[in-house]
């Protein structure tokens, strides 16, 4: 734990040493001392999840009355078991004739290096006392998927028209559908497409078509010109996902389309499934029956940040009556789930679409997309918190996980080789 023990000699009367508290992140002590009684009880080994120890009245009675926090702590040197309780906590209401035995539970009292935020607990004043962090690595995960490819030009051409749905009447009657996005901007069409192409005749006036390289639009310092880059980059985004993901404008989201369906993906450590669209019903109070879908949606915006364009993934869900007609209490539903998912479910679903925009798994139009989605962005530091360290004393988080699992929020491991 990095802290010090002392022990009392051979003259000890009931106390067999000390544990003074070091914060392991500075090597500076803490100013707390705890009372250690050590003792050997080989019968241990043999209990499986929990044992029971009895203690001598005359000592308890000693340690309830020192003016430091007792710990008892019972082990079998052979087998490196140890397990400890805090006596002032076990017996707070403890008077002579009272009972002196101690459940020890296995898992829960387990004597180790995790068990220093506990014994800071026990020995820290009223007022309570901050413990930072041990030292130790850790990779926090971003939600900003980094662009790996892009078109190596942009076309600008002048047109006639505009009005964007005058454009999609001419593409639809000749049943073009552009891989690429494209917008009107100062009479003139901007677009990864090459706009030279005959497709473009009607909507594009002749010998006016420009290409320019990406990288004078994409790392441009004018204002506008990013402005627009962006625009062109979302109208790209909606035009190269296929029909199982849709944009819809009024919610401002990608959202899964279809039947109910679960869906793998490649989670931290294996591969995982996760309800993308999951029916649902609720009851009103005149017996009325509403049924309703949930969809796996995100936000997406594109960001330029150290040099290199990304896009910034939020997890969303957008609800439906019938699969795409937006259900008439969305709002109330979405505000109700965000209440209810942790940051595991958070988690899954931003791991869930970095991985779904890659272009091997098929969410693409066309053999080439022409956004290129990579990984996502991830920082080592220095300085980590352990999970357990904080969640075992944070009854919201078991509470949390087990409405998410109920929701079908979390997600379920998959073994690799049944992966659909």
């Amino acid at each position: 734990m990095g802290s010090r023990w002392t022990a009392s000699g051979p003259n000890e009367v009931g106390i067999d040493g000390y544990i003074e508290l070091f914060d392991p992140a500075k090597r500076v002590p803490l100013g707390l001392n705890l009372a250690v009684q050590s003792k050997v009880v080989s019968s241990i080994r043999d209990a499986v999840d929990e044992f029971r120890y009895t203690c001598d009245p005359s000592d308890l009675q000693y340690w309830l009355k020192t003016n430091l926090p007792v710990i008892l702590i019972v082990s079998d040197p052979e087998t490196q078991q140890g397990y400890w309780v805090s006596i002032p906590e076990v017996f707070r209401d403890w008077k002579p004739g009272d009972s002196t035995s101690i459940l020890y539970r296995k898992e829960q009292h387990r004597f180790s290096t995790a068990s220093l935020s506990e014994l800071v607990r026990v020995g820290a004043p009223k007022g309570g006392l901050y413990l930072p962090p041990r030292p130790t690595a850790e990779r926090l995960w971003s939600n900003l998927l980094a662009i790996e490819g892009l078109p190596a030009v942009v076309y600008v051409a002048a047109t006639q028209y505009r009005d964007p749905t005058d454009i999609w009447e001419i593409l639809n009657r000749k049943k073009i559908h552009p891989a690429s996005g494209w917008i009107i901007w100062e009479k003139k069409l901007v677009s990864f497409e090459d706009l030279s192409n005959s497709d473009w005749d009607s909507i594009c006036e002749p010998g006016t078509v420009e290409g320019f390289d990406t990288v004078e639009w994409s790392e441009s310092d004018d204002p506008e010109r990013t402005r627009l880059f962006v625009q062109l980059l979302n109208k790209t985004l909606r035009a190269q996902v296929d029909a199982r993901l849709r944009f819809w404008p009024k919610d401002d989201c990608f959202a899964m389309v279809g039947e109910k369906r679960k869906q793998s993906y490649k989670s931290l450590k294996r591969t995982s499934g996760l309800s993308v669209v999951s029916p649902f019903s609720s009851k009103a109070k005149d017996g009325r029956v509403f049924h309703y879908r949930r969809h796996l949606a995100f936000r997406g915006q594109f960001r330029f940040l150290d040099g290199a364009w990304f896009l910034e993934v939020t997890p969303t869900y957008r609800f439906t009556s019938d699969g795409f007609k937006r259900d008439m209490f969305h709002e109330s539903r979405l505000k109700k789930i965000k209440e209810i998912e942790g940051n595991r479910a958070v988690l899954s679903c931003v791991l869930f679409w970095a991985n779904h925009l890659q272009p091997e798994d098929g969410l693409f139009a066309g053999p080439q997309p022409p956004i290129i989605f990579g990984e996502l962005k991830t920082i080592n530091v220095n300085i980590g918190v352990e999970d357990k360290s904080w969640q075992q004393n944070d009854p919201d988080t078991a509470a949390l996980d087990q409405q998410s699992s109920l929701q079908g929020l979390l997600p379920m491991e998959i073994p690799m080789g049944e992966a659909k």
